[in-house]
């Protein structure tokens, strides 16, 4: 049975983002997965705070706080699934404290120290048009891909035009999650 984390980020519990992270939970319950939903917006805690003792003495962040359960968790899942709007180039902070945190998954010398054969899913919601910041999803490959986990990307653009029923994006979700689950 696959193990799926999904963090939402966005404090429009109703939006775009979350509905894309709810069809992708439908799809991995009826496949039997087991499915944690974290709401990282009421998630307490910091992100990294550059001090280099998960380098140094620890063979982890030696933070400890609610982002810490989430690392824990990420550690335990098969797939990680983040579903987030795009505001101002990026992800919102509540979901970067999370992958800021991701350097003390690696050794000092950039080696991954969780699991190999972890997926990453990546939904994202922008009101900007398809052409704007595509590089985001590349920035989240990269980094995902030194601790050896495969990236997919769903993206939800023009939202603001581009209804998200009426899009096509839920189909993509569930087709992904139908794959990945």
């Amino acid at each position: 049975m696959k193990k799926v984390l999904i963090l939402t980020a966005s404090p429009h519990g109703m939006g775009n983002s979350c509905a894309m992270a709810a069809e992708f939970q439908r799809v991995a319950w009826a496949k039997k997965a087991e499915v944690k939903l974290i709401d990282m917006v009421r998630v307490e805690g910091d992100g990294c705070h550059g001090c280099e003792a998960c380098h140094r003495s620890f063979e982890r962040c030696i933070q400890e706080d609610e982002v810490t359960d989430v690392l824990r968790d990420f550690e335990d899942a098969d797939i990680l699934v983040m579903a987030s709007p795009v505001w101002w180039l990026d992800l919102p902070v509540y979901i970067r404290r999370f992958v800021e945190r991701w350097h003390g998954l690696m050794t000092a010398d950039f080696k991954p120290r969780i699991k190999p054969g972890k997926k990453a899913v990546l939904l994202l919601s922008q009101g900007a048009v398809e052409e704007d910041f595509k590089d985001l999803p590349e920035r989240y490959r990269e980094m995902l891909g030194w601790m050896d986990v495969e990236l997919f990307v769903v993206r939800h653009c023009n939202a603001h035009a581009n209804a998200l029923p009426a899009s096509g994006v839920l189909d993509e979700v569930r087709e992904l999650a139908e794959k990945l689950c």
